[in-house]
């Protein structure tokens, strides 16, 4: 099967949040037995030099090249040069549109870069004749109209991995749409008043994923469908949640050439005592106790991801021992409140403000315990390496959350610590019950529960071989 995926992030090259991680991932499990081709923006800022093959593939379609407007111009000066990494054959979007960026998101004209890159991709889907096409959110999803309007049309999933973006434009910015060569009636799209992308793909798609049976129960209700759940009502047949895997060879302790000392389920105290140790001497912070429970943070510093929450719990839990490193970056006033915590507190808790992929393996390496006090969230990707690292989760009850972490009466089905989210006190709580852990016996147990957890990719790459099936029969 050849399978094409469309994506503006794809680890290592371009890194914003988890979808990078979990593209790179999948299409990794995938190109052992399939075709798999991944086409994402070229742009400035790229975290790794490609290993270019020479091949070049145009942007645009040879029927659509016969008019002239400005749109036609740009995708005619425009390419996709083809380069490999681990079995998977990646096509770098070459244009101006992307060319000066250093980072992929946050720039004026999002609505007309990515959908001049959906139609690249939708113009390469048929120029290399895939199997299937494969869009993930909605900065691809332009491209999966085009395909249920061409006539040609593959068979085409689309992925949600966060409903809260939409891709919503007034329409006045996005009357090229209507123009060559993508030529779409826009009306469908109408969403309170603006024309919005992720309605498009959740409309043209044959068949729709999400990345956690949670949040896709959660998405067909408001207020987690952000106004979208009565189209995904709508599609509810064709909606499936299937939960993400990750990469057990990125992340794995016992093979880790980032973390300080590489250790298994046999050796995980020691393991974890020398990482905390090596840590705290990176960090500056040498003299921070061992023998207290390590709480890792990593993620957006944004509402949506419960630091507001934590913050208050923080407050209401000082006489707890725990100390607490933070990694992330995202709204000022986050920022600047947890700069204050890491100068004012020096021997309770350290910042580090922005992404650090050696950072983030070393502070699950080190950390006894990771939090993340999400108020929603898609699938999550960090409870699933900390239970790689032998680090207890503390998990809100959301989305694919819930789906991974149990907090079971009985310790030998406990795979970490839930909380109620948006709810300070049950976090407070549940940072209480991480302490009562931290020095018994049941730690042990947790602690072996959790590092014989399989969350590879084989067996949910089964699950979406089922649904392209699946949406291939529908065009037979």
């Amino acid at each position: 099967m050849k399978i094409l995926h469309a994506s503006a992030e794809y680890f290592p090259y371009i890194k914003m949040g988890g979808l990078a991680d979990m593209l790179a991932s999948l299409t990794k499990e995938q190109a052992k037995t399939e075709e798999v081709y991944v086409a994402l923006p070229y742009i400035g800022g790229l975290g790794k030099s490609p290993q270019w093959t020479g091949r070049e593939y145009p942007a645009l379609l040879p029927n659509d090249a016969k008019t002239d407007s400005l749109v036609v111009s740009i995708l005619k000066n425009s390419k996709f040069l083809e380069a490999e990494e681990s079995g998977v054959k990646l096509y770098f979007f070459q244009s101006d549109l992307f060319q000066s960026l250093n980072s992929v998101y946050g720039h004026a004209e999002e609505h007309f870069r990515f959908a001049m890159f959906s139609y690249a991709c939708y113009a390469l889907s048929q120029i290399l004749k895939v199997d299937v096409f494969h869009a993930h959110d909605w900065h691809t999803a332009i491209a999966l109209t085009l395909q249920k309007d061409s006539a040609n049309p593959i068979p085409s999933v689309f992925t949600i991995h966060n409903l809260a973006y939409q891709g919503d434009h007034p329409f006045w910015m996005t009357g090229f749409l209507k123009e060559e060569p993508f030529r779409l009636i826009t009306s469908p799209f109408d969403h309170d008043g603006k024309c919005n992308y992720m309605k498009a793909g959740i409309l043209s798609a044959d068949k729709i994923t999400t990345v956690s049976p949670g949040y896709r129960e959660e998405t067909l209700s408001e207020p987690n469908g952000f106004g979208l759940s009565y189209c995904l009502q709508q599609r509810s047949g064709d909606y499936r949640g299937i939960l993400n895997g990750i990469d057990s060879e990125e992340w794995n302790p016992n093979k880790d050439k980032r973390i300080y000392k590489t250790y298994s389920a046999k050796d995980w105290k020691e393991g974890k005592l020398k990482n905390k140790t090596e840590l705290f001497k990176e960090i500056g912070r040498p003299s921070l106790p061992l023998d207290v429970p390590l709480v890792g943070l990593i993620g957006r510093l944004t509402h949506q991801k419960g630091f507001p929450t934590f913050l208050q719990a923080f407050s209401e839990r000082r006489h707890l021992p725990h100390r607490y490193v933070v990694l992330g970056s995202g709204e000022p006033e986050m920022e600047k409140t947890f700069y204050y915590l890491s100068d004012s507190l020096p021997d309770i808790f350290y910042f580090y403000k922005g992404y650090n992929e050696s950072l983030a393996h070393k502070i699950e390496a080190a950390s006894d315990f990771f939090l993340m006090p999400s108020l929603f969230e898609p699938c999550g990707l960090n409870q699933m390496y900390s239970h790689n690292y032998g680090t207890i989760p503390i998990v809100s009850r959301v989305g694919g959350l819930r789906d991974t972490v149990e907090e079971s009466n009985i310790p030998t089905y406990k795979t970490g610590i839930v909380f109620e989210p948006n709810d300070a006190g049950s976090l407070g709580y549940a940072l209480e019950r991480a302490k009562d852990i931290f020095g018994s016996q049941e730690r042990d147990i947790v602690v072996k529960n959790i590092m014989d957890l399989d969350w590879s990719w084989k067996k949910r790459k089964l699950e979406y071989d089922l649904v392209y099936t699946k949406a291939i029969e529908l065009k037979i």
